[in-house]
């Protein structure tokens, strides 16, 4: 994709569940386009649930935490998200600005859970 960034996006039907995995940097337009990508997989199964791996994610930008903020997740839950599941990604920085997108949602709109592993978020959202 950019640079060092992996992004795949798929949908699990056992969950059910529109499945995301990042991997290493992503300069600002290449976050964004992924999630695009990310949000017209929402939109296109009707999902109302999301898993997110950011294990091995490196960074999102403050920039980039002001726009899912004031963007991405309002489209999002538009499109019918209640409910995001995150294995927590090993890089402090992004725990660091993965905590501070979080604080600003509403929580009873959106619920947010936190996992160290994929199984264990799949089981948290099938819940």
């Amino acid at each position: 994709m950019h640079g060092d960034l992996e992004l795949t996006v798929d949908y699990d039907a056992d969950v059910p569940c529109v499945v995301m995995i990042w991997k290493g940097y992503a300069t600002s337009a290449a976050f964004r386009d992924g999630n695009g990508r990310v949000l017209a997989e929402i939109t296109e199964r009707r999902a109302s649930k999301l898993l997110g791996d950011v294990t091995d994610f490196v960074l999102i930008g403050a920039e980039d935490q002001a726009w899912l903020n004031e963007v991405w997740i309002p489209r999002a839950m538009h499109a019918g998200l209640r409910k995001v599941a995150l294995v927590q990604p090993t890089f402090y920085f992004n725990r660091v600005a993965i905590d501070g997108v979080a604080q600003k949602l509403d929580r009873e709109r959106l619920q947010l859970g936190f996992s160290d592993n994929l199984d264990a978020a799949k089981d948290w959202l099938k819940g």
